[in-house]
């Protein structure tokens, strides 16, 4: 469960407070603080904060060259930003399974690969993670590029 407490309200009365409601043309941007705090949090070098999961999607397929003609797998049992992203940027969803845990089925996924198939977007849903050895090795094996959709599971880990 999410606790809201004092913290989190200071945060936003810091926003508010400085009349600095958005990114650009900002002297000083409460999310430059938070992007470099969820980075340390999460081990990673950068974090890009963007309006929402759906904008994440779109920029991330773009950055990885997925455009028209291309095919990208997502799981039928996700928020509709999994497959509305891969239209947006052109390319074609195609629906796989979801297995026993609700995350996407790796077996249905190499079902499922086609020789327009370019990205398979895994989406841990519900603070769960995906098979991801099984899908980095669907993914190897196939030259296929994997976006983690964890807007559901930010801050959680896979096998430690």
């Amino acid at each position: 469960m999410y606790r809201i407490g004092q913290e989190e309200i200071d945060a936003v009365a810091r926003v508010i407070n400085s009349g600095q409601l958005f990114r650009i043309g900002s002297a000083y941007s409460e999310v430059d603080n938070f992007e470099k705090e969820l980075a340390e949090k999460l081990f990673v070098k950068y974090t890009l904060f963007v309006t929402g999961g759906t904008t994440a999607l779109i920029a991330a397929l773009i950055g990885l060259g997925v455009g028209p003609g291309d095919e990208v797998i997502v799981p039928a049992y996700t928020f509709m930003a999994s497959a509305l992203a891969v239209t947006a940027v052109g390319a074609v969803p195609v629906i796989a399974e979801v297995d026993e845990t609700l995350m996407i089925d790796p077996e249905d996924v190499e079902k499922k690969i086609s020789p327009h198939t370019k990205a398979i977007i895994p989406v841990h849903m519900l603070g769960y993670p995906c098979d991801m050895d099984r899908i980095m090795s669907i993914a190897d094996k196939y030259n296929l590029l994997v976006l983690e959709d964890a807007c559901q599971a930010v801050g959680g880990s896979y096998k430690g």
